[in-house]
């Protein structure tokens, strides 16, 4: 999924304006139980209730982009979203489809649980195939951070590792980063994690710019109804996160089987 171009332009007021709303209206609606939308109504009569001076278009412009998003999660995102029989069955028919020398990572559960990661798989399998079509290479499971060169000097780093890398983690032109969650008892706080670590990468990415004219471009991955039944809020702030301009791509669910390709086929 990409950002949606009607609201590229606004500004980090607008979307502080977003947060705001959303919290005091609510993410879910309670009788739908899907992602709320909210009235132009709703919205005016809550910044009256806090004092906040806001003009006509400010609020149906926001109002307008809440529809959007709701819409894009009810719709787009949750029939995308893979339970994980789903994704194994995948990640199986994709497996049996080629011969593949990336190593797949594994996820951190034990016993009967222990097993691929299978959404990570799947990407990294998509990529390869991509990869060998044109003699190229990637780097599935960096063990370092991103690094950003110039004239032999470091002129910007990521803080964190991240999952792939195109060509390789030395100014990349293409970087991205996975979250899967099939078996999580803790979902609240590992997304919360997730959209915390986004919006960093985002903001590092966009102050390397600023200063040298080099970004990757940024792909994020996610998957697992539990995003669903426990994290609306939290797809929410990814679309949010989209739309300011912190990651270029959003992939959820079985997307990775369309949207991954293109990107692939693009930048490779």
């Amino acid at each position: 999924m990409k950002a949606f171009k009607k609201f590229q332009r606004e500004d980090k007021s607008f979307w502080f304006f977003i947060r705001f709303i959303s919290e005091r209206l609510g993410y879910t609606d309670k009788n739908t139980k899907e992602v709320k939308k909210y009235t132009f109504a709703e919205v005016d009569n809550i910044c009256k209730s806090e004092n906040l001076n806001m003009k006509v278009n400010q609020i149906q412009q926001a109002v307008d982009y809440c529809d959007m998003r709701a819409t894009a999660i009810n719709t787009v995102i949750r029939p995308n979203l893979m339970n994980l029989q789903q994704v194994q069955l995948e990640y199986n028919r994709l497996f049996a489809l080629g011969q593949y020398t990336k190593n797949f990572p594994m996820n951190k559960q034990r016993g009967a649980k222990k097993n691929v990661n299978f959404y990570a798989a799947i990407i990294i399998m998509l990529a390869e195939t991509a990869a060998k079509a044109k003699n190229k290479d990637f780097d599935a499971d960096p063990h370092g951070l991103v690094y950003f060169l110039n004239n032999q000097k470091i002129v910007g780093s990521s803080s964190r590792r991240l999952d792939g890398a195109y060509p390789s983690i030395y100014t990349p032109e293409l970087v991205w980063e996975i979250k899967e969650y099939y078996y999580t008892t803790s979902f609240g706080s590992r997304i919360a994690d997730a959209i915390y670590e986004t919006q960093l990468d985002g903001y590092e990415f966009d102050e390397i710019y600023n200063r040298t004219g080099v970004k990757p471009h940024h792909v994020l991955f996610v998957d697992s109804q539990e995003w669903w039944n426990h994290g609306k809020s939290y797809l929410c702030r990814l679309i949010d996160a989209l739309n300011q301009g912190l990651v270029d791509d959003v992939i959820f669910g079985r997307e990775v089987f369309t949207e991954w390709p293109k990107i692939l086929n693009k930048y490779m």
